[in-house]
């Protein structure tokens, strides 16, 4: 037991000193929700996708909202753990609109450090999200929350960007704390011709808010 504690230990400080390390206190914040609710308001989603079940509650608490606005609009979600994509099923059976599914959104090959490494072992289904993207017949994307890994976050940025709706919003969490959404962020400001874009303080994570020019 004392041994494994000294590797879990060992094992942050390396990751600290690589600086893949980001502190990630839990849910998502009040003021996340807050934001993303404005733009369902705003943009009335016929697509939300997001990438990131975990224990399904941002899922829940947005697919809730969604349904109270409009019936019509397809929520999916997205997570490399069959347990949370089961669980989350389980809670909207009754629900034709609501759809999490299994599987890691790109391909291990499309990622980068951290998330290449910590999916070394990963013998699951894979390239997820372009999968959804072939099964919406066309349909375009209206409202994107990337929630997954540093590591994954640019490269499913990439793919989403390609089937946005042309009023459509994207949104990567973890960008206040050193996580996911620094790669997104360095992209963005190399290309700041292509993209309209805002760092949003709404919590300790913060979110970063993405529309295309």
């Amino acid at each position: 037991m004392i041994i494994k504690r000294v590797k879990k230990k060992i094992k942050k400080i390396i990751s600290v000193l690589r600086k893949d390390y980001f502190s990630n206190p839990g849910p998502i914040s009040e003021g996340d929700y807050l934001e993303i609710l404005s733009s369902i308001d705003e943009i009335k989603p016929k697509i939300f996708v997001e990438i990131g079940t975990g224990k399904g509650i941002s899922a829940e608490k947005i697919f809730n909202y969604l349904i109270s606005k409009s019936s019509l609009c397809k929520f999916f979600t997205i997570d490399i753990y069959k347990k949370n994509c089961d669980m989350a099923n389980s809670k909207f059976r009754n629900f034709s609109q609501f759809r999490a599914l299994h599987g890691l959104s790109v391909s291990r090959e499309e990622t980068t450090s951290p998330a290449f490494d910590e999916l070394k072992n990963y013998s699951g289904p894979q390239d997820i999200l372009r999968n959804l993207i072939k099964t919406l017949n066309k349909e375009l994307i209206d409202i994107a929350f990337i929630d997954s890994r540093k590591g994954s976050a640019l490269a499913e940025f990439l793919v989403l960007e390609k089937y946005l709706s042309q009023n459509g919003v994207i949104y990567c969490h973890d960008i206040l704390n050193n996580g996911k959404g620094v790669e997104v962020l360095e992209y963005l400001n190399k290309n700041k011709n292509k993209y309209s874009f805002r760092v949003l303080d709404t919590g300790k994570e913060g979110l970063i808010k993405i529309k295309l020019k």
